[in-house]
C-alpha cells in the first residue's frame, strides 16, 4: 500500500450539509468501539475518526459526520448512543453554515508531550523572515535553532530506550519526523570513512518554496545534531542537493570532523 499523509480533523467544510462532532467516552468492554460505529451507520457518514485509550483504561471516540436523516439534531444523536451499553459519556456538537471546528480538544498529546499542529507555508515563510532580515545571521540562527531541538530530542530518546537502543534503531526512527510531516527520509553510510548521506523528499523547510533562503540549513542542523548526538563525534555538515536550487530532493552530506 502506497504511503499517504496522515488526515486529522480540526475542521471541515462542507456547504450545504448538517455536520456534527460526535464524542463518546467509551467502556472497555471488548466490541465498545464497533457497537458505537454500528449504531451510526444508518444516521451519519463518519468523515474521519479518532479513537485513543485514556490513563483509567476507557478510551475516547471522536468523529466528524454528516447527517444522513433529514432533521435529526445532536440532540436525537446523544439520546441514541446514550442508550448504548457502550457508551459512557457522550457529547454531540452540530457545525453552523457548513462549517465545524473540533470544540472539544484542546491540544494533542504524543506519549505525554504537548504538540502543536502548524501550517508547514506558514512555517516555511517564517523562516524565509528571519533569513530576509538577519541575513546571513538569519540562516546561521537557523542551524542553530535545529541543531539544538535535535539535540533535546535525541536526549529525551535517550532517556526513554537508551543510548545502545537508539543507536541500533536508527533506520526506524528517523520515521519519526516522516511521520510528523518534515519529509521522507531515507539516509546510506559509507563504510569507508562512516559519513553519512541524507536524503529528504518533501522536506518542509523547502516545500512551499522561499525567496530569501540558500538551503535547508534548519533541517542540515537538526540532522548535524542527531548524528553528533547519536554517533558521539563532531560533525560537519553540507547540503549538496536542495529543492531550492532545482533539485527533486533535499539531500544532506555529514561527515566526521577531522582533529
Amino acid at each position: 500500500m502506497k504511503e499517504v499523509k496522515k488526515r486529522t480533523f480540526p475542521l471541515h467544510y462542507a456547504p450545504g450539509k448538517e455536520l456534527f462532532q460526535i464524542v463518546v467516552k467509551l467502556s472497555d468492554e471488548p466490541g465498545s468501539y464497533s457497537s458505537i460505529l454500528e449504531l451510526l451507520s444508518s444516521k451519519v457518514n463518519l468523515i474521519g475518526t479518532t479513537t485513543y485509550s485514556l490513563s483509567d483504561g476507557t478510551a475516547m471516540f471522536s468523529g466528524f459526520a454528516e447527517s444522513i436523516v433529514k432533521g435529526q439534531g445532536p440532540k436525537d444523536l446523544e439520546k441514541l448512543i446514550d442508550a448504548s451499553k457502550a457508551a459512557m459519556e457522550v457529547v454531540v456538537a452540530s457545525g453552523k453554515d457548513g462549517l465545524l471546528v473540533d470544540t472539544f480538544h484542546t491540544g494533542i498529546v504524543v506519549d505525554d508531550e504537548d504538540y502543536m499542529l502548524f501550517r508547514r507555508d506558514g512555517l516555511t515563510h517564517m523562516f524565509d523572515h528571519v533569513a530576509k532580515t538577519l541575513g546571513s545571521g538569519g540562516e546561521a540562527l537557523l542551524y542553530q535553532e535545529g541543531y539544538t531541538l535535535s539535540q533535546r530530542n535525541a536526549e529525551d530518546m535517550f532517556n526513554l530506550l537508551g543510548s545502545e537502543r537508539v543507536k541500533a534503531q536508527v533506520g526506524v526512527l528517523r520515521r519519526l519526523l516522516s511521520a510528523q510531516g518534515w519529509g521522507v527520509l531515507s539516509s546510506k553510510t559509507s563504510e569507508k570513512d562512516g559519513s553519512f548521506s541524507v536524503e529528504v523528499r518533501d522536506c518542509f523547510e523547502c516545500s512551499e518554496g522561499a525567496k530569501s533562503r540558500t538551503g535547508c540549513n534548519f533541517m542540515r542542523g537538526y540532522l548535524t545534531g542527531a548524528v553528533e548526538k547519536v554517533y558521539g563525534f563532531t560533525a560537519v555538515s553540507t547540503e549538496v542537493k536542495c529543492v531550492l536550487k532545482g533539485a527533486p530532493a533535499c539531500v544532506f552530506s555529514i561527515t566526521q570532523k577531522k582533529l
